[in-house]
């Protein structure tokens, strides 16, 4: 298990309570929040609190289990897949979609980030509505 390779390499006891933010935040196709983590995990362990599945999300993403997706003034956002891929946002109700393109994992990095920033990851992001929030749009391509 990913979990328990990843908590012994940097010295961290794989609890319960772990193991159940790590299980549910897998068993996820979207990109939850601490907050709605902490609903779902909570049915099953009542005495979680909130604190606990902040404390160890944030943690996962220090270790690289999970990267924080971009946030836009909302609560962090947690992906647990780590490959390759970008993400389409919808400004309206926060709704997430991952894809891949390998054009888009072939962007160069311009010459003013590169001598600003060492680059670790390429994520592009495409800001926009999704298909229910712009009534049905999501079935022809918008400009």
């Amino acid at each position: 298990m990913r979990l328990r390779d990843c908590c012994r390499r940097h010295g961290l006891r794989v609890t319960p309570q772990r193991e159940a933010i790590y299980k549910e935040l897998y068993g996820s196709r979207r990109h939850p929040t601490a907050e709605q983590m902490h609903a779902r995990i909570q049915r099953r362990y009542s005495s979680i609190s909130l604190d606990t599945v902040n404390r160890t999300l944030l943690t996962f993403a220090e270790i690289g289990l999970v990267d924080i997706v971009e946030g836009y003034g909302s609560p962090r956002r947690y992906d647990p897949n780590r490959g390759s891929h970008h993400h389409a946002h919808c400004i309206k109700c926060g709704a997430i979609l991952d894809f891949e393109s390998p054009e888009l994992d072939k962007l160069k990095v311009p010459a003013a980030v590169r001598r600003e920033f060492k680059v670790l990851n390429r994520r592009v992001v495409f800001s926009g509505l999704c298909a229910k929030c712009a009534g049905g749009l999501g079935k022809r391509e918008s400009k």
